[in-house]
């Protein structure tokens, strides 16, 4: 079955496995560990799109609430640069929580380049109990349009 989806202006196709559900990364884990010298590492863990596959992603630098943030973001990006054999890559732009109505929303800001064309693209994620599972959820959320059909792809070629 195949979907019609908006992708960089045209219209393409997302094609949706037997169950229902388009090829995507599933978020396991994403946890911070803070290290000697004000420095943070955040590790993210997702399922691919292949059954039993694990990728998994690391970024460090500053410790900081909004530098954690940033480093969630990163590792989500990285490993869907990963996942979709580098075909698609990022530029991370911000992220952000805003407060909206009676909840914090996480946004996250990016640049997408996939065959030379960039596109601006923002994800947002309500935050639960954790804001670094809320930036690496809205960061996923922002590149799930872009990365569904590559990881499909991918998926029917393996």
């Amino acid at each position: 079955m195949f979907l019609p989806e908006l992708l960089a202006g045209s219209l393409t196709t997302t094609r949706v496995t037997p169950n229902g559900a388009a090829h995507r990364l599933r978020l396991l884990s994403c946890r911070l560990e803070r290290g000697p010298v004000a420095t943070s590492r955040v590790s993210v863990e997702f399922e691919g799109p292949a059954e039993s596959q694990r990728i998994v992603s690391r970024q460090e630098g500053s410790a900081c609430p909004g530098g954690d943030l940033r480093l969630a973001a990163l590792a989500t990006l990285h490993a869907i640069t990963q996942a979709t054999g580098g075909a698609l890559t990022f530029e991370l732009i911000g992220v952000k929580p805003v407060r909206a109505f009676d909840t914090t929303v996480m946004m996250v800001a990016v640049f997408a380049q996939h065959d030379g064309v960039v596109t601006r693209i923002v994800g947002a994620a309500i935050v639960e109990d954790d804001q670094l599972v809320a930036t690496a959820r809205a960061a996923l959320h922002a590149a799930n349009r872009l990365s569904s059909p590559l990881l499909d792809q991918l998926s029917s070629v393996a």
